[in-house]
């Protein structure tokens, strides 16, 4: 079942160059200023349970979301072999997908949190502050990058996004 969401959501966010070139398409963001709270203390928490658990240090920098593809590349492993709780599962996708996303709101600017609604579901995203457009969303990136494996790396995805 996740598969198939992880699937519709993927559509999505691969599709995005058809999307940017129609103004009425474009994903809204909804500014939130609660969800920049949360993904402020997640990735804080990204960046204790990195340090502790694998002696990685990250800083924020771009770089740094590229040494999380390992980590996630074995999570992704241990979950599809022998599963885990969705609570678990969930905690995780947010420590690392918000990790991910404070990065980019500290190194691009005119960047903000809020919430994009996709076929009536909604996510946690960044967008740009002056026209509230959508350009991605993190926490989902990682929760398909969990459930596909490889092929959903995240260090080629926030290449090709910070490029």
């Amino acid at each position: 079942m996740i598969k198939k969401i992880i699937g519709i959501v993927s559509t999505f966010i691969f599709s995005s160059s058809s999307i940017a070139k129609n103004d009425e398409l474009l994903l809204k963001l909804i500014p939130d200023e609660r969800v920049q709270a949360v993904a402020e203390a997640y990735s804080l928490d990204c960046i204790d349970f990195v340090k502790k658990s694998f002696n990685i240090e990250l800083d924020y920098s771009n770089d740094s979301v590229l040494k999380l593809e390992p980590i996630l590349d074995n999570l992704s492993n241990y979950i599809r072999e022998k599963g885990m709780s969705d609570e678990d599962r969930t905690a995780y996708e947010k420590m690392f997908g918000f990790y991910i996303g404070e990065t980019y709101r500290k190194n691009h600017s005119s960047v903000i949190w809020g919430d994009v609604y996709i076929n009536g579901v909604k996510y946690w995203a960044i967008g740009k502050q002056d026209n509230n457009q959508a350009i991605f969303w993190p926490v989902a990136n990682v929760a398909k990058r969990i459930a596909l494996g490889k092929e959903a790396d995240i260090a080629v995805y926030y290449k090709a996004l910070i490029e």
